[in-house]
C-alpha cells in the first residue's frame, strides 16, 4: 500500500476523460495522460491540432466540456483562480512568444508573478530575484533594464523562461519554445531547458511543432 501512495504522490499532472470542442468541432476527444514527477512530456502536432488547448485546459485557462485534471493531486476543474492559487504558484508558463509585457523591463516582467503571490516584498529583494532569474536563464546581466521590443527573438524566449521561473516553480510549462528561433538557436534554448530541468529538478510539459525539440 505504501508503495502504491508513493507512486500516486509521484504524478504531477493527471487528466482523465478529457473533452474539448468548439461547435461541432471535436478537439479532444476521451484523451488521459499523466506526467510523473521529473519527467519531459512532450506533445506534438501541427498547427490547429488542439496542443494549446490541451494545455490551457490544464492551467484552467479554458474549462473543458467533459473529464477531470488534476495538478499536484488538485482537482484544476471548475475551481476559479483564487481557489486554485495556491497550486498555480508551484508552476511557470512560458507562453508562446513570451508573452512580456511589452511597457515592462525585462526585470519588471519577471517580478510581475512576484508581486501577485507575495505582495509587500521590498523592492530589493525583488531585485534580487530578477538579476538572479536573468541570469539562470542565460541572458547578461544588463538585458534586465531592456524592454521587450529591444530583445531578440531568442533573447525573449529566455526572458520569459526567466519570469516562468520567477517561484522557484516545481513545473514547468513550455508552449511552442522554440517557434521562430532559427535551427541554432532553437538547438541552445533546448539546451537551456535540459539544463534546468536536471539542475532544478523541473517536471515539464511541452507542446511543439518541432519534432527536434524532441
Amino acid at each position: 500500500m505504501a508503495d502504491d501512495h508513493s507512486r500516486d504522490d509521484d504524478i504531477v499532472i493527471e487528466v482523465k476523460g478529457l473533452k474539448n470542442s468548439f461547435g461541432d468541432q471535436v478537439v479532444h476527444e476521451d484523451l488521459d495522460l499523466e506526467v510523473r514527477r521529473g519527467e519531459i512530456l512532450g506533445v506534438v502536432g501541427g498547427s490547429g491540432t488542439g496542443k494549446s488547448v490541451l494545455m490551457r485546459s490544464i492551467i484552467g485557462l479554458q474549462r473543458p466540456d467533459a473529464g477531470e485534471i488534476r495538478v499536484f493531486g488538485e482537482s484544476m476543474v471548475g475551481r476559479d483562480e483564487e481557489e486554485a492559487k495556491h497550486v498555480r504558484r508551484r508552476w511557470g508558463v512560458l507562453f508562446q512568444g513570451g508573452a512580456l509585457f511589452s511597457g515592462l523591463t525585462v526585470a519588471e516582467n519577471i517580478q510581475v508573478p512576484i508581486k501577485e503571490f507575495y505582495p509587500g516584498l521590498d523592492q530589493e529583494l525583488l531585485d534580487e530575484i530578477a538579476v538572479y532569474k536573468t541570469a539562470m536563464s542565460g541572458l547578461p546581466v544588463d538585458a534586465g533594464a531592456k524592454y521587450p521590443s529591444e530583445l531578440s527573438g531568442g533573447m525573449k524566449k529566455r526572458a520569459g523562461i526567466a519570469r516562468a521561473l520567477a517561484l522557484d516553480p516545481e513545473l514547468l510549462f513550455l508552449d511552442e519554445p522554440t517557434a521562430g528561433l532559427d535551427p541554432i538557436g532553437a538547438a541552445a534554448f533546448d539546451q537551456l531547458i535540459l539544463e534546468l530541468r536536471h539542475a532544478l529538478g523541473l517536471t515539464v510539459f511541452l507542446i511543439t511543432h518541432d519534432l527536434d525539440t524532441l
